[in-house]
């Protein structure tokens, strides 16, 4: 997985292949740096409303059994369906990479291949954080894809950003 960090912001090779569908959401939050980092990485449950909770398991971390790094394990709660992600990158402060394990999760998407990221940088202040996220995937059926799209970025995804916004101060930059 050392070949994400540099992939990151484009679109990677997953499962040997190039996911089709591609989600980017970009936005300003009037937090700085290390704030947005630990919000985006840690803190979900505070900004983005169907969490419900999570939890951390970072018995494999490769930074040590209580410490988050790539393969910790990560659940959403989804208010009683839950969500397994693997953390597969991540540079404290600045970005990590995250994929849905859908046969552990109890939630179901018609998703496959999955990938998220989230890339944190400096504003030219050092105040305020422009925070970039990524969803990659296929279609697991013959679901539209402009569908499935909608449903991930628009049901989910920017109602989530709108709220980090409304708590913490910001704005939308790029939502495509």
């Amino acid at each position: 997985m050392t070949q994400l960090a540099s992939q990151i912001g484009t679109q990677p090779a997953i499962a040997g292949r190039r996911a089709p569908l591609q989600i980017e959401l970009k936005f300003q939050l009037d937090v700085a740096p290390a704030e947005a980092f630990d919000l985006m990485s840690t803190r979900l449950a505070e900004w983005f409303a169907q969490i419900h909770d999570v939890t951390w398991d970072h018995a494999r971390s490769n930074r040590g059994a209580s410490t988050l790094g790539v393969c910790s394990e990560r659940v959403c709660n989804f208010g009683g369906k839950s969500l397994l992600e693997e953390i597969v990158e991540f540079e404290p402060g600045r970005r990590y990479a995250y994929r849905i394990d859908m046969a552990k999760s109890q939630m179901k998407m018609p998703i496959r291949n999955h990938l998220g990221t989230f890339a944190i940088e400096a504003t030219s202040t050092g105040t305020a954080s422009v925070v970039t996220w990524h969803q990659y995937f296929d279609a697991k059926w013959l679901v539209p894809a402009a569908m499935l799209r909608w449903q991930m970025r628009d049901k989910l995804m920017r109602p989530a950003v709108d709220e980090a916004i409304r708590k913490y101060g910001g704005v939308w930059i790029k939502n495509k």
